[in-house]
């Protein structure tokens, strides 16, 4: 999946958001506060309240450019990445790629009919949830 989006901030406002979330998260999940300058190539294990487990590794965390990561579980990978363009002073670019890949036929094809039907739905969402991050730049 891949989304483009412009938002009405400035991209190291953006940027900053997006490090901040994956610092929250390693913090609630390992207990330890690190430094943003920690994450390029940070493993840690995530796990959710209904049990699932996955291996969370920081594939990349350019300021004000790009933040990737990949979340592996039993049955799927899913390699994520935000690319941040400036468009100009007080708007960015905000480009978003997401592949998954499936370790059988079965959870592949629950990965397509997935994307098929629920692929919109999503994507409007993350528009949604990318837009509202934007607005706490004026507040």
């Amino acid at each position: 999946m891949k989304i483009n989006v412009t938002l009405d901030a400035p991209v190291e406002f953006l940027y900053q958001q997006l490090i901040e979330s994956a610092l929250e998260d390693i913090r609630k999940q390992v207990g330890k506060k690190i430094s943003w300058r920690d994450l390029p190539n940070y493993t840690y294990e995530k796990k959710w309240v209904s049990g699932r487990v996955a291996k969370m590794h920081i594939d990349s965390a350019i300021p004000s450019q790009a933040y990737g990561y990949t979340m592996t579980t039993a049955d799927q990978e899913f390699i994520v990445e935000y690319r941040l363009k400036k468009k100009d002073d007080t708007h960015t670019i905000l480009e978003y790629t997401e592949d998954n890949h499936a370790k059988d036929a079965k959870v592949k094809a629950n990965q397509n009919i997935g994307a098929f039907t629920l692929g919109w739905l999503r994507k409007h969402r993350f528009k949604k949830m990318a837009r509202k991050m934007a607005e706490q730049y004026y507040k």
